[in-house]
């Protein structure tokens, strides 16, 4: 068991219903299903690969929209391959409309298969996954955003943001390293923001269920959890929780000094021999 110390922060009243506005939630509803609907990104139904024009200027926003996973490497110029099943691969639609790239399935998709999607492109500045697809990219920059609408994952390997929004509805999760200035973190269900190696200058956590999120801050956390969501902050952060239900706010305080074991006693030196007793006087001496 780890001896570095946690910080409990003292818990004040939140009203819950503030956490998330109505067209948000519908949101969740449409799109955590969307596996097996037929989806259409910015009114564009899409179309194979082959036919998709990617002459004009390289897209910001990546939105994976079917089961399949994505990966993305920082380029300047827009380049996507397809590999996978054939079922999957054949299925497949692209679309590119207002500096967005999406990816889904062409029509109400039934079968099992999956394909790999590899894109190059600038650095995303907002990623979303509506299902249970998987992205995997190299990094994001500026004001970036990621937000996950069932339960897909998202896997950043650096961010370099000035400030970080990730919106996790559903059962998704998040993980990512780097740095952020600020972070605006929102768990709707049982998702996880496991961004243990993000530092953040500072933090405005909201969870609604069970969801749980980690990550690095020295600056000011606020948490406000309604139900037995939990939050690890490690580091020197200023933490604040509003909590209703069985939520907690830990902060880890990485520089406290731990108590460390003193050696064992050594074993006492045995007690020296009493000396013999003298002989007693001869007779007559």
């Amino acid at each position: 068991m780890s001896n570095t110390p946690i910080r409990r922060v003292a818990v004040l009243h939140w009203k819950p219903a503030k956490f998330l506005p109505i067209a948000a939630l519908a949101a969740v509803l449409a799109l955590a299903g969307c596996d097996n609907a037929h989806i259409s990104i910015n009114d564009d139904d899409g179309v194979p690969l082959s036919e998709l024009k990617t002459d004009g200027p390289a897209p910001t926003k990546l939105v994976l929209a079917s089961p399949d996973k994505v990966s993305v490497s920082d380029g300047g110029k827009l380049d996507i391959s397809v590999s996978g099943d054939k079922d999957a691969v054949d299925a497949l639609r692209f679309s590119l409309k207002d500096g967005t790239l999406g990816i889904y399935r062409k029509g109400k998709w039934t079968g099992n298969g999956t394909a790999l999607v590899k894109v190059t492109m600038p650095s995303p500045r907002e990623i979303v996954l509506a299902g249970s697809g998987d992205v995997e990219a190299q990094s994001l920059t500026g004001d970036a955003e990621v937000t996950i609408a069932g339960s897909g994952t998202a896997k950043v390997a650096h961010i370099d943001a000035n400030s970080l929004d990730v919106n996790l509805l559903g059962s998704g999760s998040m993980a990512g390293s780097g740095k952020a200035n600020s972070l605006d973190l929102k768990v709707a269900g049982s998702g996880e923001g496991r961004m243990h190696d993000l530092n953040v200058n500072s933090a405005d956590v909201k969870i609604l269920g069970s969801g749980s999120a980690a990550f690095s801050s020295n600056g000011t956390v606020e948490a406000k959890i309604a139900g037995s969501g939990s939050v690890d902050v490690y580091g020197r952060a200023s933490c604040k929780i509003n909590s209703v239900g069985s939520g907690t706010l830990n902060c880890h305080n990485s520089d406290s000094a731990t108590a460390s074991y003193a050696p064992d006693a050594p074993d006492a030196p045995a007690a020296p021999n009493a000396p013999d007793a003298p002989p007693p006087p001869a007779p007559g001496a």
